[in-house]
């Protein structure tokens, strides 16, 4: 694929969003064709950024357990 066609603007919000950046790569290059083609009507920020958060897959958000962080801080202490 070449990302010289891809909008200064898009590149950058994609960059800019981990999650939408891992999801971008992981696209065949007809689905990122398609993706660049629909950013082209994209008429402020707020819309690239509306459209590039929504490449980003909810149930990617983070998940910390307490209670296994603290089983890692159980165990024999040095002191």
């Amino acid at each position: 694929m070449d990302y010289n066609d891809m909008p200064l603007g898009l590149g950058v919000a994609i960059t800019s969003n981990r999650a939408a950046m891992d999801r971008f790569v992981d696209m065949t290059d007809e689905e990122k064709k398609d993706f660049i083609e629909r950013s082209r009507s994209a008429m402020s920020e707020k819309e690239i950024d509306r459209l590039v958060g929504s490449l980003a897959k909810e149930d990617e958000d983070p998940h910390f357990d307490l209670d296994k962080v603290k089983d890692l801080l159980d165990g024999p202490s040095i002191g």
